[in-house]
């Protein structure tokens, strides 16, 4: 027999709930005669649903005063079993916590007892609870409409570290975001010679384009991740994701032909606020209040340029090292055409919706990053050694 859902979203001052009830059961528990197809459902106990909802749920502060419930909308749900969707908010009494509370429900099972309600935790923030499946805290029937609910063992820092390991994850895992680095990084080395990428630069002028190219991309998308996170910057996620496809073949070109240089910082810095706005989109889905989305932007953002400094660290000294030997123009040139494919390729399926197989392949490619950096760190220690070049007096 189909059972509800109770799922818990817990935020600073309030905790959000997800109701789905199974229509089946919820005409013989409320003794409604409920029609089996959701939308008329809703259309015609929608309201009445919400009163009788209210009237079931009671939870309390450890000190025994009530919680305020406001049920705020009904949803129908046409699935195998039709179900009603009914969204709910709990706030806690003045001065009361909000991770401890008794949570009494009996809806539906206050009159069929057969019923059951599985009660989870879908999100938590202050333990590190950001998404994925609802961790089941408890079931309720008949013979328990009470449980205790108590999430006190959290803190701010397994909340930070979350986001802090979320950030990470989202630009290890971004292919597009990692190639626009590497195609920012690939001429970095190089002097410009008129219309051509010319020779080496040397280290210290390598290590400086580079700490300034990365510098202006880390301003440019933490001032969007702030604020499309906030919500005060919106652009659709299509138009976004095509963005940055395009900001990945305009570097793949420069990484060809100095087409902006000298400005790599003004151009990865606007980039960079594209770039940022992908980025919000992660946290604006978890629905943080205000206090809570400081501390997350802020840690995302942290756990961001610890893997792009990772990145540039494992391979911005073999980058360097190539810069100075014979085979870095053919390597360049490669790497960029390869980079400007992935990202046409990439443009096409997001501006215009045309699938295609390089996608897939660039990102099984990807997959393998640890054997692509030995494999350049070997390419570039081997051409070292045969083929070094003196860096250019300009």
């Amino acid at each position: 027999m189909p059972s509800s859902s109770v799922i818990l979203r817990i935020h600073e001052r309030r905790i959000d709930v997800l109701l789905d009830l199974p229509i089946i059961e919820l005409r013989l528990g409320w003794g409604k005669p409920v029609p089996m197809d959701a939308n008329l459902a809703v259309q015609q106990y929608g309201e009445a649903l919400k009163d009788y909802v209210h009237q079931h749920i009671h939870p309390v502060s450890p000190d025994g005063r009530p919680w305020t419930v406001s049920v705020n909308t009904v949803t129908p749900l046409n699935e195998q079993n039709p179900d009603m969707q009914v969204d709910l908010t709990m706030a806690p009494p003045p001065g009361a916590p909000v991770d401890r509370l008794t949570f009494n429900y009996d809806v539906i099972f206050h009159q069929l007892i057969t019923h059951t309600a599985i009660v989870s935790v879908a999100s938590d923030w202050h333990n590190g609870q950001l998404g994925g499946s609802p961790v089941i805290i408890g079931t309720m029937r008949d013979t328990n409409p009470s449980i205790v609910i108590d999430r006190s063992q959290g803190s701010w820092f397994r909340g930070f570290a979350a986001v802090f390991r979320l950030g990470a994850r989202h630009i290890a895992e971004g292919t597009d975001h990692l190639l626009f680095l590497l195609a920012l990084l690939l001429p970095a080395p190089l002097l410009a010679n008129g219309k051509r990428w010319g020779g080496y630069a040397g280290g210290k002028k390598a290590i400086l384009r580079i700490a300034k190219i990365v510098t202006s991309f880390t301003v440019g998308h933490s001032i969007t991740l702030a604020l499309g996170a906030a919500g005060w910057v919106h652009l659709p996620g299509a138009f976004i994701e095509s963005a940055i496809a395009l900001s990945i073949f305009v570097s793949a070109i420069h990484a060809l032909i100095p087409i902006f240089r000298g400005k790599e910082i003004y151009i990865a810095g606007g980039f960079g606020l594209v770039h940022g706005l992908a980025f919000a989109s992660t946290l604006t889905e978890f629905g943080f209040d205000s206090v809570t989305l400081v501390s997350s932007v802020f840690a995302f953002n942290i756990g961001i340029e610890a893997v792009q400094l990772l990145v540039i660290l494992v391979s911005m000294p073999w980058l360097i090292m190539l810069a100075r030997t014979r085979i870095y123009p053919a390597f360049r040139v490669a790497g960029a055409c390869l980079t400007g494919i992935a990202a046409a390729a990439w443009f096409f399926e997001r501006a215009f919706g045309w699938h295609n197989r390089i996608g897939p392949v660039v990102e099984q490619v990807a997959s393998h990053a640890v054997w692509l950096v030995i494999g350049l760190a070997i390419v570039a220690i081997a051409s070292a050694r045969t083929t070094a070049l003196q860096p250019d007096s300009a």
